[in-house]
């Protein structure tokens, strides 16, 4: 299995490279520029959220009675 750098690395090198085939495919003409426009889009955003769902920070669970982080007096940043 794969670090969470490399995989960070592959999602982004996954961005730049459906972006540069989105802008290159805007700029031209014809039927299969425009299927393959729309297919670049849709892996752009396919990139996105897959780098997105890596590289955010773990989600914090609260204990049943706890206090949301906004109302915590002790969680002053």
């Amino acid at each position: 299995m794969l670090d969470a750098k490399t995989v960070s690395s592959l999602s982004k090198a996954g961005m730049v490279a459906s972006l540069a085939v989105l802008t290159l495919t805007g700029l031209g003409r014809g039927r299969s520029n425009r299927n393959i426009h729309v297919l670049a889009g849709v892996a752009l955003i396919g990139f996105s959220v897959w780098h997105y769902n890596i590289c955010r920070p773990p989600e914090r669970r609260m204990l049943a009675g706890a206090m949301p982080r906004e109302t915590d007096p002790g969680l002053a940043r």
